[in-house]
């Protein structure tokens, strides 16, 4: 699959050697280039075919993954960060956007660009691309990841929830789980915050000189987007104090029945113990001189121990 397409007003070319098409750009034309997992050689054709800022290609070699969005005057760097898989790892992924042409540099497969790719490669229908329409649509599958994270884990919530109002959780683990899972919401949270300062800048229409009013109220629209994963941010964090409130209502259950099952033993063996410590002092009286006054005192523990039994039960305490 070549790394470059190139969008015509009416149709799509894959390029092999797009620098040389730099030059030949337009304002019915428009290149897309897309590398995932660029090497040193791939970054250095990246910077001289476009003419790339030296800052810009440090950010596209550094490790760092902190939400920015940089204006180099002919176009736009942005780094956005997007939850992967179930455990909710955060993917870097950098779109750099100017007039003439699109870059997307990734760690991995992200959706909406291999999406894009595939009706790009099928031509037809995908028409002319539009740099900042794709940075919208970027910004919002990463605001998407967010929320599908935060479902996810309001998900593994009600399943703990569940097991712990059937008895079945174990509260070491549990309790390990959700010390975790308050830690990764925070982590979740504090990133995509993060993204508003992105959102914030690309709703000014004179920023780069490529956006407009109307780019300008679709990144309002993302913005307020924003607001909505960030309140489901807050609603998965308080879910985590409510499932720790269940876990602990569980453990106080389980501890309420050890304690009434020891009351009952003792409330068994207590009359006997009674009877035995009185009929077990050392004094000189004739009743103890029967040799059937055994055997009746075990009848009388045991028709206590029977009664008391039955009146649990007949009074639902056991």
């Amino acid at each position: 699959m070549s790394d470059a397409v190139l969008f015509r007003e009416h149709e799509v070319e894959e390029l092999e050697d797009w620098p040389e098409c730099v030059d030949q750009l337009g304002k019915s034309t428009l290149l897309w280039v897309d590398l995932e997992h660029p090497d040193a050689d791939q970054l250095e054709r990246l910077a001289d075919g476009l003419d790339l800022d030296p800052k810009s290609v440090r950010r596209l070699e550094g490790a760092e993954t902190a939400p920015s969005l940089t204006d180099f005057g002919s176009y736009l760097h942005v780094t956005g960060s997007a939850p992967r898989g179930e455990s909710h790892e955060l993917e870097r992924l950098d779109c750099l956007v100017s007039t003439l042409w699109v870059v997307t540099v990734r760690d991995g497969p992200v959706e909406v660009v291999d999406e894009l790719r595939e009706r790009a490669e099928g031509g037809g229908e995908v028409g002319r691309l539009d740099g900042v329409d794709f940075l919208a649509d970027l910004l919002t599958w990463i605001l998407e990841g967010y929320l599908r994270a935060f479902e996810a884990i309001d998900i593994e919530l009600e399943e703990l929830d569940r097991d712990a109002m059937r008895g079945r959780a174990s509260h070491d683990r549990s309790l390990a789980r959700l010390v975790d899972v308050r830690a990764e919401i925070g982590h979740l949270r504090r990133t995509l915050v993060a993204h508003r300062g992105i959102l914030l800048a690309l709703t000014r229409p004179e920023l780069g000189g490529i956006s407009t009013e109307e780019s300008g109220e679709r990144f309002q629209s993302l913005l307020d987007r924003l607001a909505e994963v960030t309140e489901a941010a807050r609603d998965s964090r308080e879910s985590v104090v409510g499932s720790f409130d269940v876990l602990m209502s569980q453990v106080g259950q389980r501890t309420n029945d050890i304690v009434k099952t020891l009351t009952i033993v003792s409330l068994l063996l207590l009359p006997g113990t009674l009877i035995a410590g009185v009929l077990g002092m050392n004094f000189k009286v004739g009743l103890f001189d029967h040799p059937g006054l055994f055997w009746g005192a075990l009848g009388l523990m045991a028709a206590i121990a029977g009664g008391t039994l039955v009146l649990f039960r007949t009074r639902s305490w056991i």
